[in-house]
Order: C-alpha cells, then structure tokens, then sequence
C-alpha cells in the first residue's frame, strides 16, 4: 500500500509543476518599450526548442495552391520545433490523423508526410507562400515588428509563458493603410526571445491569430535534430520550387516595380523575381503573377463569398484584416494576386499602378 502511495504521489508532483509553475507571478520588467523592441528583434539568431501552439480565426477562401494558407490562419495547429538558427530547423505539425514535418538544412528544405511515407525536397527560396515556420512567435514577432518606431510601441503588463517571465509590447501601427489594430507580444525577459504574440482587428475583440510556445528549452538543440534521414522504402521527390509563389517567383517573366501604393518592395535584391512583397510589419502585401487556370480557380472561389465584389482594378474581397484582390483578365497583360494586411483601397492602387509600370523580361 505504501509503495502504491508513493507512485500516486510521485505522479501528482509530475502533473501538479507545471500547474504551479504557471501560477508563479512573472517578474516584473522596467525595460523601455523601445529597447525591447530592439531585443526582440536580435532574438532571431538564438537557439531553442519547443511546443507551439496556434490559434487562427480567418476563414480564406481556399484552392489546391493555396489550402495551406487557410489551414495556418483559419485552424488550430500544435507544432513541435527544433530551432539550431534561422538555416537549421525542424517544424513538426502534428494532427489526430498523423505528422507533417518541415525541415531546412541550409539550402534544402524537406518535407515529411508521415501518412504517405513520401519526402519532397526542395531548394529553399525566401520568396514562397507562408508555411508552419512562420507562425512561431519568433518569426511572427519579427516579422510584425519590422520598420516599427519607438512611437509606434508602449509596456504592457508582463506574464509568465511556458513557465518563463514575458515582458509585453504591444505595437500600434500608425500607418492609416494598414488593417492590423495592435499587435501584443510577449518575450523572455532575459534573452528578448518572443513567446506568445497575439494580433488584432479593430472589428474584432478577439486575437485573429495568437501563437504562444507551451513548453521551451533555451539550449541549443543537437544537430542530428535537424537532419533528416530518409526511412528505409518511403517515396522521395524532388522539386524546383517550394510553391506556386517560389515558382512564379522563378520562372514568370515578369520584372516587377521598386514600388507600389507608395510602400516599397521589401526583401533582399538577389531575391527579387516576378513575386514582390510591398510593404513591412503590419503594412504590407504580397503581388503573385498567376497562370490562367490558376487564376481561374482563384477567381471563382472569391466571387462565391458575397461580400466579394469586382471593378475596373479586379475582384476583390476582405476577411478579417486580410485584403485580397485579384487583377482582371486583359490580352496581352499577366493576372496577378495581391494579398496582405493593407486596405482594399490600398491593393485597388496597387492594380491600377501596376498596368503601367510591371514589364516582361
């Protein structure tokens, strides 16, 4: 009887410390809103590994091309990650049904479908559509915080996440093109890394999207964790590109403007295809050059939402904070899609300017 008291014991201490962990008041933080912001910012090279766990509210009409998008900001998704630094990491999603793994290692990103035993490698492209990885406060954080001022940011109260002290910042966008109300972030006290961020609509009191790590580890997580090595008898593809985005990127023979809607083209030159991202943090858009059936499918799943409507610019329609607008077909000219968290009138003035100032390489 007593040895069975002990194991009863020694399993509630193993469920009750984490409890009590999360009950612990984080300690307090005076640092600026503003040199927090700066360490969040450096935080993107730290080492670290963990469960995520996201939470999208937006309902996005989805195609074959672009159902990934929907399932990232319209689902829940728990992620387990390993993340050795911005070119080596591991991002497994893991469902009822199975696991999907994302792997980079350097210059080769892999797939893993544990359902199908099938491997699709590819070569990584920093232009592509979003994907699990993105959605890690990390990557979001920095990405939402991109081109913020110090005006732009103000403290908020810290927490504990994943049983570390956060200190909060919240960014309240300034520029009137931008559909994002505020983003709240919360980061490791001591080394700045992000925890959990949560951003808002102004329609809406709820977070539409909120991603918060659960558990973290802070060291460097061993090399063999982002290496893949092919179970014996799976099937193993191979690819030119990521995605419809990384494709068109290289291989649409478009040459894209520096500007558009008075927001410049953001990223790093060498990069720089028929695919433009305009715009940084809460203000921004990206600009795909479709294929005609392609746009096709496109084109007839906005129209099926009866909010959609359709002018001289294209066929338009808003979900959430998430514009997105689809240029007319016209002979002789490329039909391209234009999504992101500006206003419609925004992405509207993008179309009408792009008749004018894309050309064919």
């Amino acid at each position: 009887m007593r040895r069975w008291l002990l194991v009863v014991f020694g399993a509630t201490l193993i469920v009750a410390t984490p409890v009590a962990i999360s009950l612990i008041p984080a300690s307090s933080s005076v640092v600026s809103a503003n040199t927090l912001r700066q360490q969040i910012a450096h935080s993107s090279t730290l080492a670290w590994s963990g469960a995520v766990k996201t939470r999208g509210t937006l309902k996005i009409p989805a195609t074959n091309s672009f159902g990934g998008i929907s399932a990232l900001l319209g689902d829940n998704n728990s992620l387990r990650v390993w993340w050795r630094d911005p070119t080596h990491w591991r991002v497994d999603k893991i469902r009822q049904t199975g696991e999907t793994d994302l792997i980079r290692n350097g210059s080769l990103t892999t797939s893993w479908n544990f359902e199908s035993e099938t491997a699709t490698m590819t070569p990584y492209s920093a232009v592509r559509l979003p994907d699990a990885s993105d959605l890690l406060p990390s990557r979001l954080a920095k990405r939402l915080l991109s081109g913020a001022t110090a005006a732009e940011v103000s403290r908020l109260p810290s927490k504990r996440v994943a049983g570390l002290s956060a200190a909060g910042l919240r960014l309240n966008p300034s520029d009137p093109r931008s559909t994002i109300d505020h983003v709240d972030v919360w980061a490791d006290t001591a080394s700045g890394l992000p925890l959990r961020v949560e951003a808002f609509d102004a329609a809406d009191s709820r977070p539409i999207v909120t991603t918060e790590l659960t558990t973290v580890d802070l060291k460097k997580p061993d090399p063999s964790t982002t290496e893949f090595i092919p179970p014996p008898g799976i099937k193993i593809r191979r690819q030119n590109s990521l995605d419809v985005a990384a494709g068109a990127n290289a291989f649409a023979p478009f040459v894209l403007p520096n500007g558009l809607a008075g927001l410049k083209r953001h990223g790093d030159a060498a990069d720089f295809g028929a695919v433009g991202v305009y715009g940084s943090g809460p203000t921004a858009f990206i600009l795909i050059p479709l294929r005609r059936n392609l746009s096709d499918q496109v084109r007839n799943q906005l129209v099926k939402d009866a909010t959609a409507s359709t002018t001289d610019a294209g066929t338009a329609l808003k979900v959430g904070p998430l514009s997105v607008l689809l240029t007319p077909r016209e002979r002789g000219r490329g039909i391209f899609l234009l999504a992101g968290t500006v206003t419609p009138k925004t992405l509207e003035q993008a179309s009408t300017e792009l008749r004018d100032t894309v050309t064919f390489r």
